[in-house]
């Protein structure tokens, strides 16, 4: 498969309301998204085919699309119509579209991907964030796959700088996939919010995740734990992160954030403090947009780069890119040789 052949999230809910028109990109291509009276929502290539008038400066007419230079329309399949010629027929390139979680998702007409899936059973949805990172792709991606960075980057997930040499990391990448495991001191953290979450003085701060290749997204699991009985924290954060290409300069970031707790009543308590998960979440992405908006060189290559002990990641990431995400067919001997590695 190409690029736009994937399931993609495009635009939060929220910002197309019935009868309204909005502009999205994907992969530096401009799309024109509009909702109708019946809540139908059509994708369609920002591109009047009679002459190449953006269609987001459009209106909706009766259920479809109007051009607002020449009048033409256009239903959600994009088959168009003219006011002053109706016997020609026009027509222009549309997208799938989806509607789930809060979210519209897009792929390419006629494309057999599959929408991926949300393992989220026993968990409760505490928010659904939209983020755009100044850098490209795989440098967006970089800076979510290592943890390296979160000592001096965030205030709340993450190892303190002076135990970084403790932390334990495992890779388990298979060809489609790519699988991160580290463990470690925790970051210090109030008492209040220690007892909140249920984290006790010596837990370690476990961090497991899988990033997937259609669409690029990865799936966190975050959770403290005691070293000695095993005993985990009271809340845990599991975090769909899709990673979505605007252009070649810019990256957007739709987090899913779902929480599991054992506290008693319904979704474990979480709801009476879930404004405060979803602000500190939203400030700790934040923190990570500011970083890649410093970065001197956004440059995807990684060669000539001194890397660590965490950042094997990156080369594997990489190659699946290549070879799943974007379908340029990278050979299976060099993904057994990362496996291997």
């Amino acid at each position: 498969m190409a690029l736009l052949d994937h399931w993609h999230p495009i635009l939060p809910s929220k910002y197309l309301k019935k009868n309204a028109v909005a502009g999205a990109r994907l992969a530096g291509q401009d799309l024109v998204l509009f909702r109708n009276s019946h809540n139908e929502i059509g994708a369609l290539v920002d591109y009047c085919p009679h002459r190449r008038m953006k269609l987001s400066l459009g209106k909706v007419v009766q259920d479809k699309l109007q051009c607002t230079y020449h009048g033409w329309t256009f239903d959600g399949c994009g088959n168009g119509e003219s006011p002053a010629t109706p016997k020609l027929y026009a027509c222009a390139e549309h997208f799938e579209v989806t509607e789930k979680l809060d979210t519209i998702w897009v792929r390419r007409a006629g494309s057999q991907s599959q929408f991926p899936v949300f393992e989220v059973d026993g968990h409760y949805n505490v928010c659904n964030l939209y983020h755009r990172a100044p850098a490209p792709l795989e440098i967006t991606l970089d800076n979510f796959c290592e943890i390296e960075h979160t000592p001096t980057t965030h205030a709340f997930f993450g190892y303190p700088l002076e135990r970084m040499h403790e932390v334990e990391v495992e890779f388990r990448p298979t060809p489609t996939t790519v699988r991160v495991l580290n463990q470690g001191p925790r970051k210090p953290i109030s008492l209040w919010l220690r007892t909140l979450v249920g984290i006790g003085r010596d837990y370690l701060f476990m961090d497991d995740w899988t990033t997937h290749f259609s669409p690029v997204y990865s799936v966190y699991d975050h959770w403290w734990q005691c070293p000695t009985t095993g005993k985990q924290s009271k809340v845990r954060w599991r975090l769909y992160i899709f990673f979505v290409p605007i252009d070649e300069s810019e990256t957007a970031l739709f987090t899913y954030a779902f929480t599991k707790s054992s506290y008693p009543g319904p979704a474990g308590g979480v709801r009476l403090f879930s404004w405060l998960l979803k602000s500190q979440l939203d400030y700790e992405i934040q923190l990570d947009v500011r970083i890649l908006a410093g970065l001197a060189d956004k440059d995807p290559s990684i060669d000539g780069m001194k890397l660590s002990r965490f950042d094997r990641v990156l080369g594997l990431n990489r190659e699946r890119i290549e070879s799943i995400y974007r379908g340029n067919g990278v050979s299976a001997k060099r993904l057994t040789i990362y496996r291997a590695a």
